[in-house]
């Protein structure tokens, strides 16, 4: 009868369902094979200076850089210059700082995985400052914050330490309170964005608010 399939055509399907699941067998076999090798593979990676920080297989974590102070935030720029800022004050006991400024410019020019450039610059202890949190990029300019204010460096290409003296971009934060710190970011078109508390209410935060065109700008960086 018409719509029923022959003893034939059943024999057929039958030994077409038993070549897909034996191929689709083969390939789940060696699926699990190739994983296997490269955990096997990913096992035996060395890693020499290894930091002890636990990672999956195949990775590896060693020190880049140390003896930096107390770090808070860092930025890494397009040519592999690494900026750091760093903190001091009462929440360290106002311990012993390294010598020079706050913010660090960390650089690997060997290629070892470790910065064999490490140069200190901006405010130091001996100029009253007490480092700060905040650092970011934007264009050819350097921000960080340091003590109450936010600063700007130029940082023309190729170069490592910025030169010159910084422009202030913003001032007159809070250093009172439980978070006298004052973390910040800048979208694409420049606009900086950050967040500062103060006392009596340590528990609430205030943040740049948004203007008519949906931007929060302190200034156009």
């Amino acid at each position: 009868m018409k719509g029923i399939p022959t003893a034939r055509a059943a024999l057929d399907i039958g030994r077409s369902v038993t070549v897909a699941l034996a191929a689709g067998a083969v390939l789940a076999i060696g699926w699990f094979f190739v994983a296997r090798d490269q955990q096997r593979a990913a096992a035996t990676v060395t890693c020499p200076g290894d930091s002890g920080v636990t990672l999956p297989p195949g990775f590896c974590a060693t020190v880049f850089a140390d003896g930096l102070g107390h770090a808070r935030h860092l930025v890494v720029a397009p040519d592999g210059v690494v900026y750091v800022n760093t903190w001091s004050g009462r929440y360290y006991g106002n311990d012993t700082t390294p010598a020079g400024g706050f913010l660090v410019a960390l650089k690997d020019t060997n290629g070892t995985g470790r910065a064999d450039v490490v140069a200190r610059f901006g405010g130091s202890i001996q100029t009253g400052s007490a480092g700060g949190t905040g650092i970011g990029l934007y264009r050819d300019g350097l921000f960080a914050e340091v003590d109450d204010r936010i600063v700007r460096y130029a940082r023309p290409s190729g170069t490592v330490v910025p030169g010159g003296k910084p422009e202030t971009i913003l001032s007159g934060l809070p250093l009172t309170g439980d978070h006298p710190m004052h973390p910040f970011a800048i979208d694409a078109r420049g606009s900086l964005y950050g967040t500062s508390a103060r006392r009596p209410t340590p528990a609430r935060s205030r943040t740049a608010r948004p203007t008519p065109s949906g931007t929060s700008r302190a200034r156009s960086c």
